[in-house]
């Protein structure tokens, strides 16, 4: 995760700093830690803390408290959203271009602001967002969709789906589709059945 404010450093970055082609493992390990993700394949520096290290000054703390402007990579991105998804269906939504865009790319890795996902995440449907009748209900005619605010929503949610379809064509899978709409892929699978059925 980058703070808000830093600025940060790859390793070409850091082997120009020290006049040097490529950073050698050897020089790495005595940097301080990367401010990357634990596991991240491209490793990212704070600027102020390489700087410190190498003028042999006390190295500065980075604030920990979350701000809006935060940038997060792919999985810490995934990791904020309220109902957090398998990181393949993640992943698919990012590339299919169903999450929103990166506000930035660090180091040749894109990141989102931890507004900008906080955001579409809370303007996402909500899991129980669809139609159907109460339970116990007895009536059996049909319902009014235009009067039914439930029914409605469903109906958008079949129409955001329909268009996902168009858009990725038959690779849409229902973890694709689950991801998006916050519903079980058991839910998704019956839903790209019922279009894929009324398109063929």
């Amino acid at each position: 995760m980058i703070r808000a404010g830093r600025t940060p450093m790859g390793s070409a970055d850091v082997a120009k700093r020290l006049d040097r082609k490529k950073l050698l493992p050897a020089v790495a390990k005595t940097l301080p830690p990367p401010i990357s993700r634990a596991g991240a394949q491209t490793r990212i520096w704070d600027f102020e803390q390489v700087e410190a290290h190498l003028a042999g000054r006390e190295i500065p703390e980075i604030p920990q408290t979350d701000s809006p402007d935060d940038l997060l990579d792919r999985e810490e991105a995934r990791l904020q959203l309220r109902n957090v998804i398998k990181p393949s269906a993640w992943a698919a939504y990012v590339a299919h271009d169903f999450a929103p865009s990166p506000d930035q790319n660090v180091c040749g890795v894109p990141h989102w602001k931890r507004s900008t996902i906080l955001e579409w995440d809370a303007n996402r449907p909500g899991e129980r967002a669809g139609g159907g009748r109460p339970k116990g209900s007895k009536d059996t005619k049909p319902r009014d969709r235009a009067a039914d605010p439930r029914l409605a929503r469903a109906d958008a949610r079949k129409e955001r789906v329909r268009q996902m379809l168009l858009k990725t064509g038959p690779k849409l899978t229902a973890a694709e589709v689950a991801a998006a709409e916050s519903i079980t892929e058991r839910q998704a699978s019956r839903l790209l059945s019922e279009l894929r059925s009324t398109a063929a």
